[in-house]
């Protein structure tokens, strides 16, 4: 009985892991074809939501790119996070597969 829960709950993380991996893959190529550097005339908004960015520019390209750039930012965190959270999972997967061999 045990040996089938283990069974079950290593195809859940190794499932788990996957989707970790998809989601890692995809911020990765959508951080890429974002652009790269936030432009001095528009770094002070840095770290700002998007209400802000609204308020403080007029150009419509400018405010855009601003926008583009925070998102891109708070892709990388996701990023990160996911990358840990995956790192977790990974190590819960190779203790189950020790208990399985043992």
């Amino acid at each position: 009985m045990k040996q089938e829960i283990l069974q079950q709950a290593l195809a859940q993380r190794n499932e788990e892991i996957l989707h970790y991996q998809i989601n890692i893959d995809n911020y990765t190529l959508m951080i890429q074809s974002l652009p790269a550097e936030w432009p001095a005339e528009i770094a002070h908004l840095r770290g700002s939501d998007v209400a802000t960015v609204i308020a403080n520019i007029q150009d419509e390209q400018l405010a855009m790119l601003a926008s583009d750039l925070i998102f891109k930012d708070k892709l990388a965190a996701t990023l990160m996070t996911e990358k840990i959270e995956q790192r977790k999972a990974i190590m819960v997967r190779d203790v189950i597969q020790q208990q399985l061999a043992g």
